[in-house]
């Protein structure tokens, strides 16, 4: 994906050129054809809701484009980060239920000794981990691994793997630090991600979702192309046919899932995202829904209108909405998903098979003119 107020711009000026044009027929709003056009998504679900009820609901495009297959109510998506915010819901439910607590020692969680070399006397919270404060990065030999996979102990001994600032003081993106909330809670309750999350989180709020994408229905789950340059670049088919179940915990190798390896629909991830604005009626209680919702630390770069507070991005930039958003994006495989709502638990979800990647002070344009389109007035 473009990184950078560079890349991106060089990436918007050959979108038109040569990226990947839609394929699908109308059949859909006219602004909002107009704005998944410009951003030449494959195909997309779009779940609306307002003052916490679901309303509108959009399907347009390929979840298989090779095969012509549509997006339909059902498919099911690949989450990418958004999985992020998923994984806090059930740290939060675990909270809230008193089997869990976002100040709790890493090291007491994984059950060894987890220290920044710089500052061995810090102690490294979850809920740095989730707020992404850990001083932990992804390091050189994380993405290695997702080719060779490596024991979770051992990433965490190499080099460059945390920042030299102090834990807790510093805000840096880390996918390998969100995914190590999966191997944390493999350790303490001694079951898989995948069960723990269908026992706590998914069964209890009726949403259809997992972790285990062997567990998937390769008919229902939609591909990824990348629009530029274009490529299939997530074959569902093909995937799924080679994953393993998922049964048992692993917390030496599960880092890769509660970062962004989650499938679920359209409505599930509305309805999770609901969860997350108004705790669902004391599924969450106010503490775990306040230390969800409250930033603690924003991007470096000023020009980024985000904060991050433990699994939710908050988004206070006029040029975009006038009022405050909170939610998730997801990037991966071209993929381009989103879950945003405000205070008055108005907003929507959007996950789709591939769409323009490009940014705007870390938003998707794609995010931003679906903000723009579909919360741009505030219901009475």
């Amino acid at each position: 994906m473009p990184v950078g107020s560079l890349k991106n711009t060089l990436y918007g000026l050959a979108l038109p050129v040569l990226g990947k044009r839609c394929e699908w027929p109308g059949g859909i709003s006219d602004p909002l054809e107009k704005v998944l056009r410009k951003h030449h998504v494959v195909g997309t679900a779009i779940q609306r809701f307002e003052k916490g009820g679901m309303t509108d609901f959009y399907t347009v495009g390929y979840a298989s484009l090779e095969k012509k297959r549509p997006v339909e109510q059902e498919t099911i998506f690949r989450t990418a980060s958004v999985a992020k915010m998923v994984t806090a819901l059930l740290v939060f439910r675990l909270q809230t239920k008193g089997l869990l607590n976002t100040n709790e020692d890493i090291s007491e969680l994984l059950g060894y000794p987890v220290r920044n070399p710089a500052h061995p006397d810090k102690r490294i919270t979850l809920g740095m981990v989730l707020s992404h404060t850990s001083s932990i990065v992804d390091s050189p030999a994380y993405f290695a691994s997702f080719a060779n996979p490596a024991p979770l102990r051992g990433l965490l001994q190499a080099e460059n793997a945390f920042l030299t600032s102090e834990p807790g003081t510093v805000f840096r993106y880390s996918n390998l630090a969100a995914g190590m909330v999966g191997c944390m809670l493999e350790n303490r309750f001694e079951m898989s991600i995948e069960s723990l999350a269908q026992r706590e989180l998914f069964q209890p709020l009726r949403v259809t979702a997992t972790f285990d994408m062997s567990s998937l229905d390769s008919a229902l789950t939609a591909d990824s192309w990348r629009v530029l340059p274009p490529a299939l670049a997530f074959d569902a088919h093909s995937r799924i046919a080679a994953a393993k179940s998922m049964g048992e915990p692993d917390p030496e190798k599960h880092y890769l899932l509660a970062s962004g390896s989650l499938f679920l629909t359209a409505q599930a991830l509305a309805k999770l995202a609901l969860t997350a604005w108004n705790g669902a009626g004391g599924f969450l209680n106010e503490e775990s829904l306040a230390q969800m919702q409250t930033p603690i630390l924003g991007w470096p770069d000023q020009t980024v209108k985000m904060q991050h507070g433990m699994g939710l991005l908050k988004m206070d930039d006029p040029a975009v909405l006038n009022r405050p958003l909170w939610g998730h994006q997801g990037f991966a495989y071209g993929a381009v998903n989103g879950v945003f709502f405000d205070a008055q638990g108005n907003g929507f979800a959007c996950l789709n098979s591939g769409a323009s990647e490009r940014r705007a002070g870390h938003l998707a344009c794609l995010n931003r003119d679906l903000i723009a389109l579909l919360m741009k007035e505030n219901p009475a």
